[in-house]
């Protein structure tokens, strides 16, 4: 009985430092507020929410991926957007208020480097705090319509990367 229950303990403290271990990373912690529609593993919900995973690592390769990508999260998104087959139609909310430079730099490396590992270019580089505030600062609009307009140029110059 005792052989029981010290296995069950550990078995309870190698759970919980698993657990802690995943959410120490700190863009972990703040993907929480993005799972709620992109989901945990970031595949989103099919005509409802666009999948991060297999699409946020090429879009991050790219100069204007990179631009796109800190201002759907600071000033959201509005409009029909595609990604393979699906079409959606919503509204992602500005986020930019929930989260400082730091912050969005540890988002989007989390969703590049954890959700869509398979798929991150070798030659892909972390955002830094300083680097989101400098497309913050370069930004000329900040606006759900501006990161839309963003999207339609990458589709246009690149409609591989919403495969």
């Amino acid at each position: 009985m005792k052989q029981l229950f010290l296995i069950s303990m550990a078995a309870v403290l190698f759970n919980t430092a698993l657990a802690y271990a995943e959410n120490t990373d700190p863009g972990s912690v703040l993907f929480q507020r993005c799972a709620a529609c992109h989901q945990t593993d970031g595949q989103g919900i099919p005509g409802a929410f666009p999948p991060l995973k297999n699409n946020i690592a090429n879009i991050a390769a790219t100069d204007l991926g990179r631009i796109y990508l800190v201002s759907v999260i600071n000033a959201g998104l509005i409009g029909p957007i595609s990604v393979g087959d699906t079409t959606y139609m919503g509204v992602m909310p500005a986020q930019g208020s929930a989260f400082d430079d730091q912050e969005v730099s540890d988002l989007l490396n989390y969703s590049v480097q954890v959700l869509d590992a398979k798929q991150a270019a070798s030659q892909w580089k972390p955002y830094t705090a300083k680097e989101v505030a400098g497309i913050k600062a370069a930004l000329s609009q900040n606006s759900a319509a501006h990161s839309a307009s963003l999207r339609k140029t990458l589709t246009e110059t690149s409609p591989q990367l919403f495969k």
